[in-house]
């Protein structure tokens, strides 16, 4: 064998090491997340994962070298060895390049599972969108950089090593095929590349379909996170193509039949022309409301999530003072978020509406300056109510100030920035004992009915507490142990979540201890959950607690607390405990009412019902069926009844949604 052959197989030996080191990583993933995990019976499709992850890393590798391959066929055939010799010593080059890059992004990789429960996703195009320098603070917080960037550097510096060691040359000319033999190889060679990229000989490339199990985990450890962030990319391009949903949806030319799907009525009870009268209601007449004349606190906590709650004991107080408040007062529990974003979740409550999977914000899109009918806070401003939003860091963020003020906020107000006072704060805003000092002495200040809507900040990584700040117990259950890679930032996560619920705890006591107390309804939820779960307990992802502090003479008799609903159920229930005979619009409905019983959870691109949920994409036109486990996890099912029902609901109220934001309101003057 020659020179040339020799180097060939040098380079397919140096690929096959890179190949090692993926699959290698994959192994790692697999022991150290399936921790709690039961896989008894799992057998095959551990295999199966594993096989696949080999086939997709396989297929990263092809497109690594399909440039290689390009320009190798071209000095190929021209048959200038002195040229292959050059292209040869240059490869060394690219492969620490991309293959050091692969391989570190595979690290990073690694610590996003950890938080996200996913490989990289969209939420990466946060570290654009959100507060960077804050995001820059929580890496530099929470992690050792030196130590980061040595690991980045022994990794490039081992590819280069490694390749200029397998691509090192013998002095001796190579010695090139004839020319026939030559075009074979580079007709060959691009095909196989080319087969390797799409990993399938079939008419779907693998990436499509990768699922190997019903065992959502190893369907996880089989992907890689190149698909992964691809996806990622395409579904931030749909954002900014401005998806039309009614179409995507079904609704086409027929937005009267998602409004008749939507509220479960015939087609012909929908106006023609404007079809969104039909999700205007109207509170009852109540003389205690209009005796009392309450003020209404909303406050969307960050990162206030059901799943902590359930562990909290005395040994392990994540709820502090705010725990006597759940116990005298009202909590819903089976509550969902929207979306596990602080900024979508602000657009559900703000706007009463469904959000749209995969959408665009409207805080920072083209209509943001709309003032739309169904508002949440219209119906307060047209009571005679004074409306205040106040965020705990600075209005400009994601455009908020802008987003407010639309939304029928009087007064928009900033804990930091311009104008604001010196408060004691973290990386995202002030500590949240000062935010709720501020709402206390917003409502203290002037006569009048208020309606006041605070976003706390301080439960957000990286976790920072006051100095003064007094821990309580927090003995970490064994099953969150169990759950948890990082046992000191969790502790601090835990603490921090517990120093928001102290906080809070201590606001409502004041409240309820001051005149206020008597004409004052304090609601309470999470922007998203706090702990991130695997794909198949996606229903302990989504849920928030909803608390009610509402004055005796203005609560309601036999609420139950055990109905589903999601954020923008709850202002359709508020309306009603606060205000007399007023006229709102909203797509939510009044957890309060019999029909409540058959309410959904929506978030995302997910509905869940008692015993069933659907999984809807809506570029892919594809729905997953599922049936809940024991422990309402996801299991996979064929479809019923109930799944179509579901789905409908799902469908309509995405073409409702999408409809109303880009066909209703008016622009507000500036």
């Amino acid at each position: 064998m020659g020179n040339f052959g020799i180097q060939i197989i040098k380079l397919l030996s140096l690929n096959f090491i890179f190949l090692f080191a993926m699959s290698a990583y994959r192994l790692i993933f697999f022991l150290y997340y399936k921790t709690g995990i039961d896989l008894t019976g799992f057998s095959k499709d551990i295999a199966s994962a594993f096989f696949m992850g080999l086939r997709l890393d396989l297929s990263v590798l092809s497109a690594v070298n399909a440039p290689v391959v390009l320009f190798f066929v071209v000095f190929f055939i021209i048959g200038k060895s002195s040229w292959l010799k050059t292209f040869f010593l240059g490869l060394k080059y690219y492969y620490t390049v991309f293959i050091g890059l692969l391989l570190t992004v595979f690290c990073i990789d690694f610590n996003f599972y950890s938080y996200f429960k996913d490989h990289l996703n969209i939420m990466v195009f946060g570290f654009i969108e959100d507060d960077t320098m804050a995001l820059v603070k929580t890496f530099y917080e929470n992690y050792n950089l030196f130590l980061i960037g040595l690991g980045v550097a022994i990794i490039f510096a081992g590819i280069f090593y490694l390749s200029k060691l397998a691509l090192k040359q013998q002095k001796t000319k190579f010695a090139l095929p004839n020319i026939f033999i030559r075009v074979a190889i580079s007709v060959v060679l691009p095909f196989v590349v080319f087969i390797g990229v799409r990993g399938s000989f079939g008419y779907h490339a693998i990436g499509v379909y990768t699922n190997v199990s019903s065992n959502e985990f190893l369907n996880t450890t089989a992907i890689n996170y190149v698909f992964t962030l691809q996806r990622a990319i395409d579904n931030k391009a749909r954002q900014s193509r401005n998806i039309d949903y009614i179409a995507a949806t079904g609704y086409e030319n027929n937005i009267r039949q998602a409004f008749a799907d939507y509220l479960g009525k015939n087609i012909s009870e929908i106006d023609k022309k404007v079809p969104e009268k039909s999700l205007i209601s109207k509170t009852k007449q109540n003389a205690n409301i209009e005796n009392v004349k309450p003020n209404v606190i909303f406050i969307l906590m960050e990162s206030l999530g059901e799943d902590l709650v359930k562990y909290n004991s005395e040994t392990f107080n994540v709820l502090g003072e705010l725990k006597k408040h759940f116990d005298q007062d009202i909590v819903f529990r089976n509550i969902s978020s929207e979306d596990s974003v602080t900024v979508y979740a602000l657009e559900a409550l703000f706007l009463n509406t469904f959000l749209r999977d995969n959408s665009f914000n409207v805080s920072q899109s083209e209509y943001v300056y709309n003032r739309y009918p169904f508002a949440s806070a219209l119906p307060y401003k047209k009571s005679g109510y004074e409306t205040f939003f106040i965020y705990g860091d600075n209005v400009a963020w994601r455009n908020c100030g802008e987003f407010a003020a639309s939304s029928y906020y009087d007064n928009v107000i900033s804990m930091r920035g311009a104008g604001s006072k010196d408060f004691p704060a973290g990386p995202w805003g002030v500590f949240d004992e000062y935010l709720f000092n501020s709402v206390f002495e917003t409502l203290s200040k002037n006569s009048g009915k208020k309606f006041i809507f605070a976003l706390t900040t301080t439960n957000h990584p990286p976790f920072l507490l006051p100095d003064n700040y007094k821990t309580l117990p927090l003995e970490i259950p064994q099953e969150l142990q169990n759950r948890i890679s990082d046992i000191d930032n969790a502790k601090l996560s835990f603490a921090t979540y517990q120093y928001s619920n102290e906080m809070l705890g201590r606001f409502i006591t004041r409240i309820k201890n001051s005149p206020y107390g008597d004409n004052t309804i304090i609601v309470v939820t999470g922007d998203h959950s706090s702990l991130r779960y695997r794909p198949e307990s996606l229903v302990n992802t989504m849920r928030v607690p909803l608390y009610l502090y509402i004055p005796k003479k203005l609560k309601p008799q036999n609420i139950n607390t055990k109905v589903a609903g999601s954020h923008m159920d709850i202002f359709a229930t508020l309306y009603n405990i606060s205000l007399s005979n007023a006229q709102y619009m909203s797509a939510g409905t009044n957890l309060l009412l019999p029909k409540a019983e058959n309410n959904t959870l929506m978030y995302k691109n997910f509905i869940v019902g008692k015993n069933f949920a659907v999984q809807y994409d809506i570029a892919g036109n594809k729905a997953t069926y599922y049936k809940l486990g024991a422990r309402k996890e996801l299991i996979l099912a064929p479809e019923q009844k109930e799944h179509k029902q579901l789905l409908k609901r799902f469908l309509s109220a995405t073409a409702i949604s999408d409809y109303l934001i880009k066909n209703t309101g008016e622009k507000m003057k500036k």
